[in-house]
């Protein structure tokens, strides 16, 4: 996971798709630190949000990564 990869959110309530704008490299309780991502707008959030996950979260995949 690297900055400007493109991540799908897959949970059933609320599909989404976003951009990781950061990688936070110290340990979480997963051990692969977090990620600063933009969710592109959609109905819910009309200019779009951001917020903080961890890398390998279960509702999270990476669809494209930046080479």
């Amino acid at each position: 996971m690297k900055t400007g990869d493109l991540v799908r959110w897959t949970h059933p309530d609320d599909e989404g798709v976003g951009i990781i704008l950061k990688v936070f490299r110290h340990p979480d309780e997963h051990g692969d630190g977090e990620a600063e991502i933009w969710w592109m707008p959609k109905e819910r959030y009309p200019t779009g949000h951001r917020g903080i996950y961890p890398a390998r979260h279960r509702y999270m995949e990476i669809v494209n990564e930046n080479r």
